[in-house]
């Protein structure tokens, strides 16, 4: 009898063993994942009694938030974990707004009221031309996007939208149409603002866009893009941002538009001055044109970043213009090939001074650029010398020109000082350059060829390059093209 017992006692306890480690069935991710059998349809006494116990016992920061369990047997609990670490929630709670984050339907929904079509008739609009005898009416009707700033009836837009007038036609999603004035322009940065004073439009309490910090994106994060493309008034297309900090040259004015966004959203004719947005519907810049053979998308679009707006929106409502700061210089890249002619390391970094402009901040600094063909001595012997390598400005490495705009539109103001870190002749020296007024027109360069090499230039024809393009409607007057 006792041998039998002893028999026995071992498949007892094994047996108990195997009962007591059936209720962690359900935390096994294999079981969880998708194309499985529910824990609770398989073992639905156990499952019951675990939901019990968790009713009973009070929840502390170890329970477990049934909505990150739910996300987990989808394959995403890291993710949402991560996500409530990072809001500062205690472990296991998460926000209620992270699952919302990811509904587009959501995001335009909460948005679309507050995206309108902005329409602007140039004058000489209603001009007759004749062509070959016969008579063409020049109906130019420019079409473009925008968006609610504030509940004062501003709105924000490109300035190549509103270009040469005073008045527009705001027309919202539900077909409302009020007039508008143009309060505020930077041709420079491409922003342009617009206000209604209609009583009738104060009645509808459209909600303002709220506009967050474009430092913090990422490339690859997901994005959406509300306008109105070939007058397709509220019309949605999503993306990724392809890469920030992008340098986009504008031919219009001569300067080009620092830190903008690039993105593969699709950015057509129309969409100029539509919000692109963040997945919680926050704006993180302002669509402005488009990289295109054609003039419609080609995947490659590019928008205006929010904080640019944020610097000089007020700026713009105040005074109704911005100043930009100026140095006075023109640049490039320090490529391997010219840093080992100029006897430094191959990969060594800095941007090239090639021009400086004539009585420019840089200029009065004694910044000196690239001189080829100086004559010495009356001799008529030909030289080279390499202009000041800026490879620092105000203590900041400087790859290239791009990092020297960019610092000085998101750090400085007109009348700052700025140290320019220089690579001159292979002695490092810091100057100190007080910024101007960006002027307006084109500046004057100091010669930096000899007139064989200008004159040679001038014979050569540009290579057909694909153009920088503001997004336009077709038949709709040539709006300004930007060049690489």
């Amino acid at each position: 009898m006792h041998r039998f017992i002893w028999i026995l006692i071992p498949f007892i306890v094994f047996g108990a063993y195997i009962a007591g480690t059936m209720n962690l069935f359900p935390s096994i991710p294999f079981l969880t994942g998708s194309g499985t059998v529910s824990p609770s349809a398989l073992t639905p006494s156990i499952f019951s009694q675990e939901r019990a116990q968790q009713q009973s016992v009070p929840l502390s920061s170890s329970s477990i938030n049934p909505t990150v369990v739910q996300a987990q047997q989808n394959g995403l609990g890291d993710d949402l974990d991560n996500r409530a670490d990072s809001t500062g929630a205690a472990a296991g709670v998460l926000p209620s707004s992270s699952l919302s984050d990811v509904s587009l339907p959501e995001i335009f929904k909460k948005t679309e009221n507050s995206v309108v079509q902005i329409t602007s008739t140039p004058p000489g609009s209603n001009e007759v031309v004749i062509l070959n005898g016969r008579e063409i009416p020049q109906n130019n009707v420019a079409l473009g996007s925008g968006f609610v700033y504030d509940h004062d009836g501003r709105i924000i837009t490109n300035h190549h939208v509103v270009t040469d007038v005073k008045e527009v036609d705001v027309r919202f999603v539900d077909g409302d149409t009020f007039t508008a004035k143009v309060v505020g322009k930077d041709p420079y940065s491409d922003i342009g603002i617009l206000q209604i004073t209609d009583p009738e439009y104060f009645k509808k309490g459209v909600t303002p866009l709220e506009i967050a910090n474009s430092s913090e994106i990422q490339v690859g994060e997901q994005i959406i893009a509300i306008g109105n493309p070939f007058g397709l008034s509220g019309t949605l297309t999503t993306g990724v941002i392809s890469q920030i900090g992008r340098l986009l040259p504008n031919d219009v004015t001569g300067y080009s538009i620092a830190n903008t966004i690039q993105t593969d959203a699709a950015i057509n004719p129309g969409n100029s001055g539509g919000p692109l947005l963040n997945m919680k519907g926050e704006v993180v810049g302002m669509n402005t044109a488009i990289f295109s053979n054609t003039g419609v998308y080609s995947g490659v679009g590019f928008a205006t970043p929010s904080n640019m707006l944020l610097k000089e929106i007020p700026v713009l409502i105040e005074k109704g213009s911005y100043t930009h700061p100026w140095l006075g210089f023109t640049a490039k890249d320090l490529s391997p090939d010219i840093a080992e002619s100029l006897g430094l390391a191959r990969n060594y970094k800095g941007a090239a001074v090639v021009s400086v402009v004539e009585n420019s901040p840089a200029d009065k600094a004694g910044i000196k650029g690239e001189l080829v063909g100086e004559s010495f001595g009356g001799g008529g012997t030909e030289v080279v010398r390499s202009g000041d390598i800026v490879t620092k400005i105000d203590g900041q490495p400087v790859k290239s020109m791009d990092d020297v705009i960019s610092h000085l539109d998101e750090n400085k103001k007109v009348g700052d000082k700025t140290i320019l870190t220089l690579n001159r002749e292979g002695k490092i020296v810091d100057i100190a350059v007080t910024l101007e007024e960006r002027p307006s027109g084109s500046p004057q360069l100091i010669p930096a060829s000899s007139q064989e090499e200008q004159e040679l230039r001038k014979e050569q024809p540009e290579p057909n390059q694909p153009l920088f393009q503001w997004p336009k409607i077709p038949g709709f007057p040539e709006l300004p093209k930007l060049f690489p």
